[in-house]
């Protein structure tokens, strides 16, 4: 490890987010489009378009720039990566309108995943939901987008839609309740921080309205709760854009040494998902044969659970690896099975009078 001096920011990494009819698109793409015509005219701005608007701002953007305006419309998170890929190894200026709709896209294919592997089970579909459990899987994909935005060797800005920020607050007598605290880019909750520049757009007046431009975070510090005129353009936001270093390179992040030193046998996270598949096997198994909620359905599992693992406590069978570790769990599956295929046999069920 080497000590060295702070470098400035070398990219534009900007964030727009308002209610509908702010101007969201349309000052993104001419603030855009203006940097490129002053700092890389040899750039063409892209735009990952899930409204559509493109077509809105097309005209615009070729007459600022001289170019084409290149689109991809999706809301696919899939389709997102591969256009940011796209972009960072041909060198164009990237638009996101919106990433909000990605977010949503990549909760919804989860849970399409999720309740398709019920369904394999034996489950019932319908009443699947995102869990927390389901959280850390879905931060840790989106992340993959994140550390993009903040650290690739592009300019970028993404738009979202508002959304309100609640907090649970007490009032004199103690009492709780939730309130309206603020607003925030409506998106997963982290994203709202890799922007450098984070601006609200906002409508003000009546006969016209104006749309200004409130800065929310300006990391250099000197926008920050800055307030534009109506439309803003590039001067607006030209305070920050001066401190940028746009001739400079993005930041490497190191990865570092490992905290642990490689052993012989399984690591701790390889161990901690064998259990993990063993565990939700046993529950595929019980699935099967008790795929309803009835409380018939929930007296067999508990039933079952007890026969084979000697307690009914899924808690205690998923968080004691000691007393449960990967072997036993499979040795005790494999007597559930037997015991499951049992009271599966239809003589089984018509001496229980069903």
């Amino acid at each position: 490890m080497k000590l060295e001096s702070a470098k400035r920011p070398a990219f534009l990494k900007m964030g727009l987010f308002g209610d509908t009819g702010t101007g969201k698109t349309f000052t993104a793409a001419k603030v855009l489009s203006q940097f490129i015509k002053e700092f890389c005219p040899e750039k063409s701005l892209a735009m990952f378009d899930t409204e559509p608007s493109a077509g809105y701002i097309a005209p615009m953007v070729k007459k600022i720039t001289g170019r084409e305006l290149l689109v991809v419309t999706s809301r696919s998170f899939a389709d997102m990566m591969d256009f940011w890929a796209i972009c960072k190894k041909e060198g164009h200026v990237i638009l996101i309108d919106s990433i909000t709709h990605a977010w949503r896209n990549l909760m919804a294919d989860f849970l399409e995943a999720k309740k398709s592997r019920i369904t394999g089970a034996g489950g019932r579909a319908e009443t699947a939901r995102l869990t927390i459990a389901d959280w850390g899987p879905l931060k840790e994909i989106w992340g993959r987008f994140s550390e993009a935005f903040a650290y690739d060797p592009i300019h970028a800005c993404i738009c979202g839609r508002q959304g309100d920020v609640w907090e649970t607050v007490t009032d004199d007598e103690g009492k709780e309740s939730q309130a309206k605290t603020g607003v925030k880019m409506k998106t997963e909750s982290e994203t709202g921080y890799e922007p450098s520049l984070l601006v609200q757009m906002r409508i003000e007046g009546e006969n016209p309205v104006k749309h200004m431009a409130f800065v929310v975070k300006d990391r250099f510090d000197v926008l920050t709760g800055a307030m534009s005129k109506d439309k803003p353009d590039i001067e607006f936001f030209r305070p920050h854009l001066a401190l940028l270093d746009l001739k400079g390179n993005a930041p490497v992040i190191s990865k570092g040494a490992p905290m642990f030193n490689a052993g012989t046998g399984p690591n701790w996270e390889t161990i901690k998902a064998r259990r993990e598949a063993v565990l939700e096997e046993i529950k595929n198994d019980l699935l099967l044969v008790y795929p309803g909620a009835t409380g018939e359905d929930k007296k067999g599992k508990v039933t079952a659970l007890r026969e084979a693992f000697g307690t009914s406590a899924w808690t205690e069978l998923e968080s004691d690896e000691k007393k449960w570790p990967e072997e036993l769990l499979k040795e005790k599956r494999n007597v559930l099975v037997k015991v499951l295929a049992v009271k599966a046999k239809p003589e089984a069920k018509k001496e229980k009078g069903e």
